[in-house]
């Protein structure tokens, strides 16, 4: 069991960047100072032989150059899509970077995803690392100077991830990670072979631009319920108006109860890999990577493709700062924001 720092690279601005490597003898998880990025996660398969299960880039520049896809990345200050690139908050309007089709997505330009943040061992935690950084007033438009707070842990044979979040104004914050998953090995191909399954009854519906309209629609009797385990690509091909738009799942899922608790299980056929998502947030951000296209070569020389992996971005509700229905995602200052989610793996029966 150990932590080790060593030096990953520069970015392209010759900031340095850092990588630790967190091993317990039953996961290896590789995290980059770079965004916070999750860049490897062994995993041991059916045969007791470890497969690296999470996409991504072999230098921070290629990170840099796709930054678009948030590979791997924790991001924030606010993670999915603000509509129209702005919100009202105790009756001030404000504007964010509007950074696709005249919305704000995944905090615009400046983001915690292309953040280089300050990394150091947990004190008393062999198995953990912490990575900080701050998003100063103004950033993207966003108020309030914002302290983030990331920590990286293994536990037996779970990955877990806390997010915790001060601000000394009035904000929103919504934040994510944002890897790619294929539990078949990073490099395997179309993952719409996957088996899952996703405790939600609801999703939000949303417009030509993916923002919510705030209706939420129920899953059953659609191709959008998981509720009973199938494979990913089933009915990915339906002819249904939530699958036509987003071009495949992108979607956000509601959660039930609150707390730490289960939210969906996946399954590798090939690798036998199964992976138990757990977490205290509102809802998830079913994607199944159908726009991925690098535009460089990726880690190992693998090359990507359109749903070759699966993202499970737990968060709450995209653009809620616009719906006050939906779970707040208000942040005061003396307040902490403290989330957590756990990837936990085992193998699934065959």
């Amino acid at each position: 069991m150990s932590v080790t720092i060593s030096e990953f690279g520069r970015a392209t601005d010759s900031t340095p960047v850092r990588a630790a490597v967190l091993n317990n003898g039953i996961l290896e998880a590789h995290i980059l100072s770079y965004g916070a990025v999750l860049h490897r996660l062994y995993v041991r398969d059916k045969h007791g032989s470890p497969v690296d299960v999470v996409l991504g880039y072999p230098t921070v520049p290629d990170y840099e150059l796709n930054a678009g896809d948030a590979m791997g990345a924790v991001v924030g200050r606010f993670a999915n899509r603000i509509g129209g690139a702005s919100f009202y908050l105790y009756e001030q309007e404000y504007h964010v970077t509007a950074n696709q089709k005249g919305n704000c997505l995944h905090s615009g330009l400046h983001g915690f995803a292309r953040t280089v943040f300050e990394m150091e061992p947990v004190e008393g935690d062999e198995n953990a690392v912490r990575l900080t950084a701050e998003s100063p007033d103004g950033t993207d438009g966003f108020p309030g100077n914002m302290q983030l707070e990331v920590q990286y842990s293994l536990a037996g044979s779970a990955l877990v991830i806390r997010y915790y979040a001060t601000t000394d104004a009035p904000t929103v914050v919504n934040i994510t990670n944002h890897s790619y998953f294929n539990l078949n090995g990073h490099a395997s191909g179309s993952a719409l072979g996957h088996r899952f399954e996703l405790e939600s009854a609801e999703y939000l519906e949303t417009d030509e631009d993916s923002i919510p309209t705030g209706r939420r629609i129920p899953v059953a009797g659609t191709p959008m319920d998981f509720n009973e385990e199938k494979t990913l690509g089933r009915d990915i091909g339906a002819s249904y108006p939530a699958l036509l738009q987003g071009k495949g799942y992108d979607h956000c899922y509601l959660l039930p109860d609150t707390g730490l608790r289960h939210a969906a299980w996946l399954a590798g056929p090939e690798t036998g890999i199964r992976m138990e998502t757990l977490t205290t947030q509102p809802a998830v951000q079913l994607y199944t990577a159908n726009y991925l296209a690098p535009e460089t070569p990726c880690k190992d020389g693998a090359r990507y493709a359109a749903r070759d992996a699966v993202c499970l971005e737990t968060q709450n509700c995209p653009d809620s700062p616009n719906h006050p229905d939906f779970p707040d995602c208000t942040l005061l200052p003396r307040q902490t924001y403290d989330e957590t989610t756990v990837y936990k793996f085992d193998i699934a029966a065959q």
